[in-house]
């Protein structure tokens, strides 16, 4: 019997291998044409990243400049960043697919360790990261405020923040284990974050420039086309970050890398304007 397709395939958090799903929460997206930019990726949450990446894909994928489509596939259950790396390389259909990994630092179950060795694999094989420190929210929150306190890998603040801003509609109850949809963006969250990028972008990018590490530039941002997997140092792959050489990825506190994928697909960067969302 032949073996479906790696993406359709999903990893089993403790035995860290890939195995055939029972079912995937919803489809993120149609098939592409032919001439849309294929992207690979993976996250290590189930909800948030999910409904993120498909509100880009319905809102921008086809605007102006190049269509892309963002192909990613749910978990049912959370990964942890070694093993978000894993997943995507296993969904990509050949090692040379342009591919990201989203995760974030989160203090609250101890994973440095799988940090750093998924920031070393990432590396190896061309997988482009977007770590959030401390947490995916932290992005959510850059679309309506900057916001650049230092919480040592816990985002309850920033959720706070989010759930208080006045801007943030439909965020009142994220999060909540009263209800309020978990942290799901379908709906009015979604449409309170789309339009807004530019100021995320810009907020992220002015994280970058405050970077504890003191050589860090957004400025330095590399959009070139990525080279294939073996062909860059550990310090070359984190140039493309803006990050300096030696700067640890666990003492970036607070900053996303949310913004590069965006400005990879010329998504925030003051020519791209929201086209009509797709149905």
């Amino acid at each position: 019997m032949s073996r479906p397709p790696a993406e359709s395939r999903r990893v089993n958090r403790r035995k860290g291998r890939h195995e055939e799903p029972r079912s995937l929460r919803r489809d993120l997206g149609s098939h592409p044409d032919r001439s849309s930019r294929i992207i690979y990726l993976a996250a290590e949450g189930e909800r948030t990243e999910a409904d993120y990446i498909k509100l880009i894909n319905d809102t921008y994928r086809d605007g102006p400049g190049q269509k892309f489509f963002l192909r990613f596939t749910p978990v049912r259950k959370g990964l942890r960043p070694d093993q978000v790396v894993d997943h995507v390389i296993a969904q990509a259909s050949s090692p040379g697919d342009e591919k990201w990994a989203l995760f974030d630092r989160d203090s609250e179950d101890n994973r440095d360790s799988a940090i750093r060795d998924a920031m070393n694999t990432a590396a190896l094989k061309g997988v482009q990261v977007a770590l959030s420190h401390p947490s995916i929210e932290l992005w959510l929150l850059l679309h309506f405020q900057q916001f650049t306190s230092q919480e040592e890998g816990r985002s309850a603040t920033i959720k706070d923040r989010l759930r208080k801003h006045p801007r943030a509609e439909g965020f009142a109850e994220y999060d909540k284990k009263s209800g309020g949809r978990g942290k799901g963006l379908a709906g009015q969250r979604g449409q309170s974050l789309v339009g807004k990028e530019q100021t995320a972008v810009d907020n992220a990018r002015k994280l970058v420039d405050m970077c504890p590490h003191g050589t860090c530039s957004a400025k330095n941002l590399s959009l070139d086309k990525i080279p294939g997997p073996g062909t860059e140092t550990y310090e070359e792959w984190n140039r493309r970050s803006g990050h300096g050489d030696g700067c640890d990825p666990l003492k970036r506190d607070p900053s996303t890398d949310m913004w590069r994928l965006l400005a990879s697909l010329g998504i925030g960067t003051r020519r791209t304007q929201a086209p009509g969302r797709r149905r």
